[in-house]
């Protein structure tokens, strides 16, 4: 085995080394020393690009967090008018109509209004007697019309009959008298009615700024005085029906049987426009005294207004 002198590095190695073992050693040195090099500053960036950045989600959620709170602040009302109120930013509201109830006239007890000789409550068509707001002339009701002090809102009476006088109250106290047809009944300018024909008409005072109505019934003239069947004797109180069989009229909705002849005293029962009773005789101050057969087929004895009476 021979030796050989490497010219580059100048050591000496067997001639079977195709080139110097010196010389490749040390470059394979130098290049280790080189990978490891780059490897090192390459896994140090490796880690660096590998390792998480925290920093820029929690900044953007930061930001919207604080864009989202200026919003609110900014256009927070607005936007919960729109949410709880709908598109135009208003809350709809709902209106209930409500109808109000109307009291029955006789409290409730589900009867038809009666009338107890006054004639409120009752009209020749069965309803309840209505008394218009305002005339055609547009003024309204605020004058009263009374009969011997009491307010009247309608009467009864016959052909023959001596003129019935009216009074009006409030306003001005200078009042104009007037019939809606002077051919049923007639007023002057005093206020005293007076029969002309059978029908009814509507009675007005005004005093220019105001008015007051009532409603006149008139039935045909009759045909003697009452007598007391069981004596003969003529009935006393200047009344203008006979002993005998009568019907009930102008009382739309019934009227009230009392127990004595006036209004405040009981009611005994209610009969029905058209029924037939049987008067006994005059009581006095327009009243009769009447029997009649009420509920059960028990025969009644009481006492109703003459105005609602007619003999048949």
């Amino acid at each position: 085995m021979a030796m050989k002198r490497c010219p580059i590095c100048g050591e000496k190695y067997s001639d079977t080394y195709k080139t110097c073992p010196f010389c490749e050693e040390e470059e394979a040195l130098q290049s280790g020393s080189q990978i490891r090099r780059n490897t090192g500053r390459g896994g140090k960036r490796a880690a660096r690009s590998r390792q998480p950045n925290l920093l820029s989600p929690i900044l953007i959620v930061l930001i919207v967090i604080m864009l989202a709170l200026l919003v609110y602040l900014l256009f927070g009302d607005q936007i919960a008018d729109r949410l709880s109120g709908g598109a135009d930013g208003t809350q709809d509201q709902q209106v209930e109509d409500v109808t109000p109830e109307v009291p029955d006239p006789d409290g409730g007890d589900g009867t038809m209004p009666e009338d107890d000789g006054t004639g409120e409550g009752t009209e020749p068509n069965g309803g309840a007697v209505t008394t218009p707001e305002t005339d055609p002339s547009g003024l309204p009701e605020t004058l009263t019309i009374a009969y011997m002090g009491s307010p009247r809102e309608e009467f009864t009476m016959s052909v023959g009959d001596e003129p019935i006088p009216l009074t009006a109250s409030g306003g001005s106290g200078t009042y104009t008298w007037s019939s809606s047809d002077d051919g049923i009944a007639s007023v002057d300018a005093s206020g005293n009615v007076t029969a002309i024909s059978a029908g009814q008409a509507t009675l007005t005072v005004t005093d220019g700024s105001g008015k007051g109505t009532c409603l006149v019934r008139v039935r045909g003239g009759s045909t003697g005085t009452a007598t007391t069947p069981s004596t003969g004797t003529t009935a006393s109180g200047g009344g203008s029906l006979t002993a005998g069989t009568a019907e009930v009229v102008n009382a739309g909705n019934g009227v009230r049987v009392r127990s004595q002849p006036n209004t405040s005293s009981e009611i005994l029962a209610t009969v029905p426009n058209g029924a037939t009773v049987q008067v006994v005789q005059s009581a006095g101050n327009g009243w009769y005294q009447i029997s009649f057969v009420a509920s059960g087929g028990v025969t009644t004895t009481g006492y109703m207004l003459g105005e609602y009476l007619q003999n048949t």
